[in-house]
């Protein structure tokens, strides 16, 4: 059985995977465009920086994206984290107070029977 973690990273990946060939074919296609157009190499070469400071850009963009989207993924599993230990804190406290009773409970009666006891003998 799959977790919702596992489902979550295999939909990234595969968005990852898709933006990349996106991105790289968009690229391949400008770059091979740009080098059969009709220009002269200064004009080629200025194409080519222009394409390349646009990649650039946008693959910032896609960086910062994917950063804040497992800032956000870690914030989630932390905040679970912290909640289910919160809980098994809370249960954990609740029985131990449960037995700290019954232990009383069983000391409060061993005394009670020590004492018939010792009064039993005494009078004996």
């Amino acid at each position: 059985m799959r977790t919702n973690n596992e489902e979550y990273e295999e939909q990234e990946s595969d968005g990852a995977g898709f933006v990349t060939g996106l991105l790289l074919g968009a690229a391949i296609g400008a770059i091979g465009a740009i080098l059969y157009a009709p220009k002269s190499g200064e004009e080629t070469r200025q194409d080519i920086k222009d394409l390349a400071d646009q990649k650039k850009d946008s693959l910032k963009n896609q960086w910062n994206e994917t950063k804040e989207k497992a800032v956000g993924f870690v914030d989630d599993v932390r905040e679970k984290v912290d909640y289910a230990a919160n809980r098994v804190s809370n249960s954990v406290d609740a029985y131990a107070d449960k037995a700290v009773d019954k232990v009383i409970q069983v000391a409060d009666k061993t005394k009670v029977t020590v004492d018939k006891f010792k009064t039993t003998d005494e009078q004996i």
